[in-house]
């Protein structure tokens, strides 16, 4: 059995508690139906990294909306409520030929990463419930499209009348814990700096109470990732939004938002960059992609991962953005913001 395979069994029998009478299972995972939106947690593949070690696709999906034409005025919408912060740890992913909008993560578990990744799954898994429910109605209300709420029953069992308690786990665990202080405290931002961002793969990094910002290399300029403790969220309080921000050029809001939502379905769908955990979105000519971890899921050790994981997207996204990799000379300083502004640009090549 792969590390994503022993995730899902996890997931179903132990930590999510999945009843056999709201669920179906799928070759490699299963769909449940902890109220009327149906979830889907499976395994969608393997890949093999540059060092030769198998990992497992590991992917939750939460169903949506469904009959929407994805129109620049739809994606603007979706743009605009990301932007406005109410994300946490999925992206909305839009599949054409089923017209449907769905919640989704993506992670690729190896049996090292596997014992942490399954709880950072399960929080994104029980996030997704909720958020789906929420989005789907401020969709239908405001949006202004035609769509509908993509709510569904179990095939032998029907509609559920009531919640699993699953469904409650944001409401009774997560929110309380937001509205005590933060978790995360100003000395792990300041050892994190200390220890990790002051070589390769960082250009140039900070730390202070509040949070850590650090610069990679992408293109001939940089890219810049925020990680902030003081931004609550609207809903869940308290907690650690970590935020990554590429220029890219881009004729409109239109053709922003809809890029965005590529990348998601690129990323949360298809495979990783980093950890898939979190959502793109468009900003005055940046492509971002933001993450919010609530209190809950504070734990000792998580922020030096948080890190590699953003410099291994960084990478990709200077590959896939700008076609260019990184490189020895990639992590001259001059290739930062403040060392351009001080020594002027980096030679290009």
């Amino acid at each position: 059995m792969s590390a994503g395979e022993q995730i899902v069994e996890w997931l179903y029998k132990n930590q999510l508690q999945v009843d056999e009478q709201w669920s179906v299972r799928t070759e490699r995972g299963f769909t449940w139906w902890p109220y009327q939106h149906a979830q889907t947690i499976e395994v969608t593949g393997e890949v093999r990294g540059p060092d030769g070690v198998s990992g497992s696709c590991l992917a939750i999906r939460t169903e949506v909306l469904r009959d929407l034409d994805l129109t620049d005025s739809a994606a603007v919408f979706i743009n605009e409520v990301v932007k406005g912060g109410m994300y946490s740890m999925s992206g909305l992913v839009y599949d054409a030929s089923m017209r449907r909008l769905d919640l989704c993560s993506l992670a690729i578990v190896h049996e090292d990463t596997r014992e942490w990744l399954q709880l950072l799954m399960s929080v994104a898994a029980v996030l997704q419930i909720g958020e789906a429910a929420g989005m789907a109605a401020a969709f239908v209300n405001y949006s202004g499209a035609r769509a509908s709420e993509a709510t569904s029953g179990h095939p032998i069992n029907g509609m559920r009348t009531t919640p699993d308690e699953m469904a409650n786990i944001g409401r009774s665990v997560i929110i309380p814990h937001g509205q005590e202080p933060g978790t995360w405290t100003g000395e792990e931002f300041e050892d994190v700096v200390g220890q990790y961002m002051q070589r390769a793969p960082s250009l140039l990094a900070t730390g202070d109470q509040t949070g850590f910002t650090v610069e990679f290399p992408y293109g001939d300029l940089s890219s810049l990732c925020e990680a902030t403790a003081d931004r609550p969220h609207p809903a869940y309080g308290n907690g650690l939004r970590v935020t990554q921000s590429f220029p890219v050029s881009k004729s409109s809001d239109a053709e922003g938002a809809g890029f965005a939502l590529l990348m998601n379905a690129t990323e949360l769908a298809g495979k990783p960059l980093g950890y898939g955990f979190g959502s793109y979105f468009y900003r005055e000519g940046l492509l971002c992609f933001s993450t919010f971890f609530p209190n809950f899921m504070h734990k000792p050790g998580l922020l030096p991962n948080l890190y590699f994981a953003a410099a291994q997207r960084a990478r990709a996204l200077s590959v896939t953005l700008t076609g260019k990799d990184w490189t020895g000379d990639s992590f001259d300083i001059r290739h930062s913001a403040e060392g351009w502004a001080f020594f002027g640009p980096a030679p290009t090549g």
